[in-house]
């Protein structure tokens, strides 16, 4: 018997052993081989004039403008995102945004943002896809604060912030039937990766050693945050 017969014979007896828990489960539990789980449904998308609710991410058609909320989840340190979602690569992401990835692709392709040929691998680029820009805006002080998105971005090698540049939606690709925005939930990347959504379209984006949260910039640990996506 192989070591993946023996493993699903020993949960099958552990379960065996739990009649007080398996009372309490309507549902059979069902073990689905790695990758094969269900995915996350696609949000209905709820009009309100020009304004389009898909889930928590928010496009006003008008304008073209994709918003959504988070906070701030790292304040110094090396980084690979600037966004993720909740059960993304938390140790290594300035902002966590709160929503289903694939929601957040909608909104942005109904704001006219079209995805290109995705890249081959982690750190091969460079992204290919319609340029956007990316704000963030949050409360300090009692007063309301916007900034560009590169302006949370410290280039460790020139001693800087990462100076304008523009974000590439790529949109994140779909694998034998799967779409692999929910396999690490990264939403904006600055180390360039083809599951990803959006894309650093800056040359720093191919070195995942070279972009650090900047800690003069980024508000307090915990602060709610609101990203807003324009076409650029």
């Amino acid at each position: 018997m192989s070591q993946r017969h023996l493993g699903l014979l020993a949960l099958g007896l552990i379960l065996a052993g739990t009649p007080a828990r398996a009372a309490e489960t309507e549902e059979p539990i069902v073990i689905y081989p790695a990758g094969s789980e269900p995915q996350p449904e696609p949000s209905p998308v709820r009009w309100e004039g020009s304004v389009a609710h898909l889930g928590s991410v928010r496009l006003d058609a008008a304008v073209k403008t994709v918003s959504a909320t988070g906070w701030v989840n790292q304040t110094d340190g090396a980084i690979e995102l600037l966004a993720c979602g909740v059960k993304g690569k938390v140790h290594e992401s300035v902002f966590v945004l709160a929503l289903n990835p694939i929601d957040l692709q909608a909104a942005l392709l109904l704001a006219g943002l079209r995805g290109g040929e995705p890249m081959p691998e982690r750190g091969k680029g460079p992204p290919n896809g319609d340029a956007l820009d990316i704000q963030v805006e949050w409360q300090q002080d009692g007063e309301t604060r916007r900034e560009r998105a590169e302006t949370f971005i410290w280039q460790i090698r020139e001693e800087a912030v990462l100076p304008d540049s523009p974000w590439i939606f790529n949109g994140s690709m779909v694998k034998e039937g799967r779409f692999m925005g929910f396999s690490e939930e990264s939403l904006v990347v600055t180390y360039w990766d083809p599951y990803a959504i959006i894309n650093l379209g800056h040359p720093a984006g191919a070195d995942d050693t070279l972009l650090y949260a900047n800690p003069r910039t980024v508000p307090p640990y915990g602060t709610p945050v609101t990203f807003h996506f324009t076409p650029r």
